[in-house]
């Protein structure tokens, strides 16, 4: 896979100017905190990718001052409510490019805008709340990002048995005071 080594949130920017009409995923190469000048936060990479309509992977350690995660063009895909929001928020700054509009009309245009709404509000769907019974408290104990998680990993089950199973997964972790490993 293609490495692609920034140096800068300005260098991503241009990248992806140059680049967003490309199908292939690239591993983005990024400097870490301890590399000041060259260094791009998270949010800022966050930033830039949605503003091109791309979206983020799972990150890797390269090195001590490097890190590599890999981005993609957003394809048919749910979009989380911190994605919904910085994509606003690049279009009222006036940075979300072309790209990047094109890639939330599609969402929305198919639902996958807020498919995960429910979710994201922490909002325990009936057949989890019937599991759950007297375990419903040690539920709403664990931190909210946990908790959402859970919920749109069931939310995202393909099949009835496999929710069914998901579901009771979740209630007896619940119960037992374990945690579900996160996607």
């Amino acid at each position: 896979m293609e490495q692609v080594e920034i140096k800068g949130g300005r260098a991503l920017w241009d990248w992806l100017a140059r680049h967003h009409g490309q199908e292939a995923s690239v591993l983005l190469v990024s400097y870490k905190a301890v590399t000041r000048e060259w260094y791009v936060s998270r949010e800022a990479v966050l930033d830039a990718l949605i503003a091109y309509g791309w979206i983020e992977g799972r990150r890797y350690v390269v090195d001590g001052a490097r890190s590599a995660q890999l981005i993609s063009p957003r394809a048919t895909q749910v979009w989380a409510q911190s994605y919904e929001d910085r994509a606003e928020t690049l279009e009222r700054e006036g940075r979300r490019q072309q790209r990047g509009l094109a890639a939330v009309v599609s969402g929305k245009a198919s639902g996958l805008w807020d498919f995960m709404a429910d979710s994201d509000r922490l909002e325990v769907p009936e057949d989890l709340d019937a599991c759950l019974g007297t375990s419903r408290a040690t539920w709403d104990a664990p931190a909210p990002s946990y908790r959402r998680n859970v919920l749109r990993w069931i939310k995202l089950a393909k099949t009835a048995p496999n929710r069914d199973k998901r579901v009771a997964q979740a209630a007896h972790a619940t119960a037992t005071g374990v945690k579900i490993p996160q996607m």
